[in-house]
């Protein structure tokens, strides 16, 4: 008797590449489904930090154009 085949991934190849391989797609943001919620919350705050800082930056940089241009 023969030896039966174990396995062959020939049509399976065939089908996938019928519509193409597709990369996944790209998102701006990911998920935080499911992510440490302890570790969320400090996120927040994070951001919102980082908020403040950008604002008391653009402030000065502001206040030292408008200086500039007095001189």
């Amino acid at each position: 008797m023969v030896k039966q085949k174990i396995h062959t991934a020939r049509n399976q190849t065939f089908k996938a590449h019928r519509n193409g391989i597709k990369r996944p797609k790209v998102h701006r943001y990911r998920s935080t489904k499911g992510t440490d919620p302890k570790f969320l919350r400090n996120q927040r705050y994070v951001q919102k930090g980082n908020k403040v800082a950008l604002k008391k930056i653009r402030k000065a940089l502001a206040a030292k154009k408008a200086g500039a241009k007095k001189a």
